[in-house]
């Protein structure tokens, strides 16, 4: 990990910014494809932490409670909307909670269907040797890591850049991804 990733996560040479925009979609609504060509192994629009809205698992039951309660508080509505729809659950050695993206074009990426079809993944999955174990680069950079995005397959110009969703899905909620990715991709 240290040797890997650490010199290349902030190296400009492998990331890759301003390499994409968001398109509209008639059938995804919003859509992320590349400006220009990404080669593999580079980071895609890395994420900085301080451009992220984080709400812990805590704050975020309470916030659900209250809007079951006042349903007419609209802010609070529609902020529970934005992060059920842009954001995802996020957990790291720290914390578990919710965290959105308020500046990254990330949010973004919809789900590929199919392994070919998954052009970024996660930089650090939960299924990683050693994931939990003790790592001075996770627990320096935890937030930065966990949500970077890494280029697994070159991304051509024009292409739609798409990722396996599952990755962010406990292994106690398979059933819920698998009803998600049947009325996603269908009976794939």
């Amino acid at each position: 990990m240290c040797t890997t990733y650490r010199p290349r996560l902030f190296s400009w040479r492998a990331n890759s910014y301003k390499s994409t925009v968001v398109h509209k979609d008639d059938v995804k609504g919003r859509t992320l494809k590349a400006t220009k060509f990404i080669p593999a192994g580079t980071f895609l629009n890395v994420d900085d932490p301080a451009t992220s809205f984080y709400i812990d698992k805590n704050e975020w039951d309470l916030l659900d409670e209250f809007v079951k309660i006042n349903p007419s508080a609209e802010f609070y509505s529609k902020l529970q909307n934005y992060i059920n729809e842009y954001g995802y659950e996020s957990s790291s050695t720290a914390r578990v909670g919710r965290t959105v993206s308020v500046a990254n074009v990330n949010t973004f990426i919809n789900h590929g269907c199919s392994k070919e079809q998954f052009k970024v993944g996660a930089l650090l999955k939960r299924t990683d040797e050693n994931y939990v174990n003790f790592s001075p680069l996770t627990t320096r950079h935890s937030e930065l890591l966990i949500n970077s995005l890494v280029v697994l397959q070159d991304i051509e110009e024009g292409e739609e850049i798409l990722q396996d969703y599952s990755e962010f899905w406990d292994d106690e909620k398979a059933s819920e991804f698998d009803e998600f990715h049947k009325r996603v991709c269908g009976a794939n």
